[in-house]
């Protein structure tokens, strides 16, 4: 019944679609949006281009496809442009992108973000609920040249509604399924002609779509609110300046981890005993000022960003107490770019400026180790490893060791703060109409500097207190038994830094075939920056117990003439000596990535702009990627060597009549590992993890005019997805699946109403998937999966006036 539900579906795709014309608009700064005949326009500070003769990868998406596809934030637009994924992890503490095979699930983004120029530093504030957007920009392939740090798998910039080119009010009023409800309002009023206001303000909230089957509540439910306030102004004909300000609050209870079985490949139930939230505040602002003079145009856009946020994580999502994990930051950051551009339309057409920016994090990141995690991680690990020492022949003479310890858990804090500054130069330069109407370059380099340094404390708020139990052989004598008491206290303080300089040229050659059809080629390189692990103090702990719980005995057992202290590389009773020589810095760091992504594409219009179809292809030579790994306590990033990339994006869109839209987007990734090796195992060729091999977008849509200010649209999306490998052994995988689904929208002068459903055909599928330290058996990992959300459907009620 399903296969024939899909194969229905799919059939009358070709049927069904939008046209609503979408009237031309200029925002205040000179950002202009507007379709004509489904030709659009965009523009910012640091290039502007007709859509369809952007040299490049790139999705567009505005208002209408945002409602109509029922878009509510950076998440949902995973798969609807083709090779970009961003799985949900459960929390909007992580939006992790991944572009053609290059992605970061923790630590430092490979997809940048913006929101009307201000970039967002941060991947833990990506995830914000859509109010009032103008545009979702996606530019596939580095960015670098023009936006420098962390943007090499590609870029989302995103724009709001500019209140100088719509005004008015409407309140929107959402339900659903699983108790989902919001309301959300807007006005956007003229004081002048060229001064304007718009506030906003949200509320959404549901109970979760999985339930903890050992609390008995429901896990994953979220509370999320806020609002937003933008000013816009054309001081006179040179002058313009717009601030933005918004702030959002969430709260989200648990996590849907469900245990998984590799072998059977069969999910079991999400049943964990320990707290599992996450609550963040952020606010972001933004002041732009634009002065456009009849040879240039010079932007100022200036950026503050501020995230206060609480997670608290069961870190071993089982009925056992192992260990909890908590984190809690408080960030600032402040940005500031100048860029002058020449207007367009010119043989020479050149954009440079300058970028600064500074982001200082305080991170609390405590682990608690509960009863089961001593007696497992700590008492256990200690026995399991005297004992394999009294093994070695050379280690024959050492006595019998076991401990016991008392405590009944150890709380282990950690305070970090990370300040990072950066400033960067860049410039890009394009010549037109090179000997042939139609043949153009484009030349361009950035330079970036950035600092990144780490102020370390980690300690045990109790000392670690406990015994040791030795027995020593005395030859035809019985055995003496000594009972050995032991205080350690833990801790590791210090500071650590890096520096690094980065060059991100881009070369590029673009042929016109007369104004309907252009050819490109470009070689662009991209880099993704470095930095430091948190949860690796959690095992430099852990090693610091052990050798100073050796220390400590060798010290009381007495070495025989030495002052109480064993002589190097020898010990009382036979014992081997120990020292803890970890260097803080490698353990911790790890380098930045680096990529050359080349590229060949084309685009075409045909059938009097009704046809529009494009294709890229690429190639990319990745080194020193960063992976996501299992190390002891927790995951970790660290550089997996060299991966190579190649694929395609393709789409097709077409307009039979001004009412009916029809397009389709296919994306192809190809990525694998060409060099990486553990220490353990060799993944060489295996496929990168989180690389969708197949991306497929099939939407349709038709409006029907009731009457001349009501319209009925009827939309439609097949989207899908897959192979999708989750391990780099390659050993877990979501196979290709498709998710289904459709809205109807009644629109009137004063009133709208959607009806809208998502996974119309209940697919079941993993969206996450990931492992963790076993602590029962450290040589297998404990494997976990979040399953994607169910069928879902429901209401939008606006009103407007």
């Amino acid at each position: 019944m399903k296969n024939f539900l899909l194969a229905f579906i799919l059939g009358t795709l070709p049927f069904l679609a939008t046209g609503k014309p979408i009237p031309a608009i200029t925002d205040s700064l000179g950002n202009r949006i507007y379709n004509l005949n489904a030709i659009t326009i965009i523009s910012n500070p640091k290039w502007d281009s007709k859509l369809f003769e952007f040299p490049g990868s790139i999705s567009y998406l505005n208002t209408g496809n945002l409602d109509e596809m029922n878009i509510r934030s950076v998440k949902d637009i995973s798969t609807i442009v083709p090779n970009l994924f961003i799985p949900d992890y459960g929390s909007k503490l992580i939006s992790s992108a991944y572009i053609r095979g290059i992605g970061s699930r923790i630590n430092s983004p490979a997809v940048g973000l913006y929101v009307n120029n201000v970039p967002y530093l941060d991947k833990s504030t990506f995830d914000f609920d859509f109010i009032d957007i103008a545009s979702i920009e996606v530019l596939k392939g580095p960015q670098g040249t023009l936006y420098g740090r962390n943007t090499m798998a590609g870029l989302v910039n995103i724009k709001t509604l500019s209140p100088l080119e719509k005004q008015g009010s409407k309140i929107k009023l959402s339900f659903g399924n699983y108790n989902l409800w919001g309301v959300a309002a807007t006005t956007s009023q003229k004081l002048t002609d060229d001064f304007a206001f718009s506030i906003n303000a949200r509320y959404r909230q549901d109970d979760g779509y999985f339930k903890n089957e050992y609390t008995r509540q429901n896990s994953g439910s979220t509370r999320s609110g806020g609002g937003r306030v933008q000013l816009d102004w054309r001081v006179n004909r040179h002058w313009k300046l717009s601030f933005s300000g918004d702030y959002e609050g969430s709260d989200q209870q648990g996590y849907p981890y469900a245990g998984y079985d590799k072998t059977l490949k069969k999910t079991g139930s999400i049943s964990y005993n320990d707290e599992a939230s996450y609550r963040r505040d952020i606010f972001t602002s933004g002041l732009s000022v634009q002065y456009l003079h009849d040879r240039f145009i010079f932007t100022s856009t200036t950026g503050y960003q501020f995230l206060d946020d609480d997670m608290h994580l069961d870190q071993d999502f089982t009925l056992r107490s192992i260990f909890t994990l908590q984190q809690k930051q408080k960030m600032h950051a402040v940005s500031q770019e100048f860029a002058v551009k020449s207007h367009k339309g010119k043989r020479w057409e050149w954009v440079g400026g300058l970028f600064g920016f500074y982001q200082q994090t305080h991170t609390n990141g405590p682990v608690d180790f509960r009863q089961d995690g001593i007696d497992l991680l700590i008492t256990k690990q200690t026995n399991d490893q005297l004992a394999a020492l009294k093994q070695n022949p050379a280690l024959a003479g050492m006595p019998d060791i076991t401990i016991d310890i008392d405590n009944r858990n150890l709380y282990i804090d950690g305070i970090y703060k990370t300040p990072t500054y950066g400033a960067a130069a860049f410039g890009q330069a394009t010549l037109n109409r090179i000997f042939i109407d139609g043949l153009s370059a484009t030349v361009g380099l950035r330079i970036d500097y950035e600092h990144t340094r780490i102020y370390h404390h980690t300690h045990a708020t109790e000392d670690l207190t406990g015994r040791a139990n030795v027995t020593i052989n005395m030859g035809n004598r019985p055995p003496m038994s000594i009972q050995q008491p032991f205080i350690l206290p833990l801790g590791i303080d210090g500071k650590e830094s890096m520096n690094t300089i980065e060059l991100s040229p881009k070369f590029e050659v673009k042929y016109a075939i007369g104004n309907k059809s252009f050819v490109y080629a470009s070689a662009t390189r991209g880099y993704r920056s470095g930095g430091y692990n948190f949860q690796m103090f959690s095992n430099l702990i852990q090693s610091q117990i052990r050798s100073s719980m050796m220390s400590e005995l060798m010290k009381n057992m007495g070495s025989g003439g030495n002052g109480g202290r064993p002589t190097p590389g020898r010990s009382a009773a036979g014992m081997p000596a120990f020292e803890n020589t970890t260097d803080v810095n490698q353990a911790i760091s790890y380098k930045p990535e680096h990529s050359w992504n080349y590229e060949i594409g084309g685009r075409s219009q045909l059938i009097d702009h009704r046809l529009f179809a494009d294709l890229s292809l690429f190639y990319i030579d990745c080194h020193d990627q960063q992976i996501a790994a299992v190390s002891g306590y927790g995951r970790i990033t660290k550089n997996s060597g060299r991966t190579a990339s190649y694929g395609l994006e393709a789409s097709l869109r077409a307009t039979p009549t001004n009412r009916l839209l029809l397009s389709a987007t296919y994306g192809y990734t190809h990525a694998t590992f060409q060099e990486y090796n553990d220490g353990k195992n060799d993944y060489k060729n295996n496929f990168v993890p989180f690389a969708p091999a197949h991306t497929l977008a099939l939407s349709g849509a038709y409006t029907l005019p009731l009457d001349k200010e009501t319209d009925l649209t009827f939309d439609l999306q097949y989207l899908g997805r897959g192979k999708i490998y989750w391990t780099e052994a390659n050993d877990a995988a979501q196979n290709f699946y498709g998710l289904v689904n459709a809205s109807i929208i009644l629109s009137g002068k004063y009133a709208d109403l959607k009806l809208w459903g998502k996974n119309l055909l209940n697919q079941h599928y993993q969206a996450f998937y990931f492992e963790t330290m076993n602590a029962e058996n450290l040589s297998t990992p404990n494997s976990f999966v979040q399953c994607g959300r169910p069928i879902t459907f429901g209401a939008d009620i606006t009103i407007k006036f």
